[in-house]
């Protein structure tokens, strides 16, 4: 059956994502708000001129509140992931529903210097 509108299909369950591969310079699916970009580097001690093109974030467990998300990228040895947070959109504004719009999941993250890069 075709779903019209908010279709339950277009929700997954946070918990049930697997995997998130975000990719530079594209966008995230938004319904509710607007699409964002899937990669968003906030700064860091290597600032954002290194940003890797590619992201994959695999989720490691629940913890009763939220995801836990262990990311990864290609980066040259002087550069590290610091601080992320996997910002999805959720199907409603009650921050107690698990489930999220499908593709609507991005990464905040900030790039580190490792102490070979310093």
């Amino acid at each position: 059956t075709a779903h019209a509108g908010y279709g339950h299909s277009e929700f997954v369950r946070l918990e049930d994502v697997k995997v998130i591969t975000a990719k530079q310079g594209r966008m995230t699916t938004g319904r509710r708000s607007s699409p964002v970009p899937q990669m968003k580097c906030m700064g860091g001690t290597a600032g954002c001129t290194k940003a890797p093109a590619t992201m994959q974030c695999y989720n490691r467990g629940f913890d009763g509140y939220d995801v836990q998300w262990e990311c990864k990228a290609d980066l040259d040895n002087s550069y590290r992931l610091g601080d992320l947070e996997v910002v999805c959109e959720g199907r409603t504004t009650d921050p107690s529903d698990a489930y999220v719009l499908a593709g609507s999941c991005g990464v905040e993250y900030y790039l580190d210097l490792t102490e070979e890069g310093q």
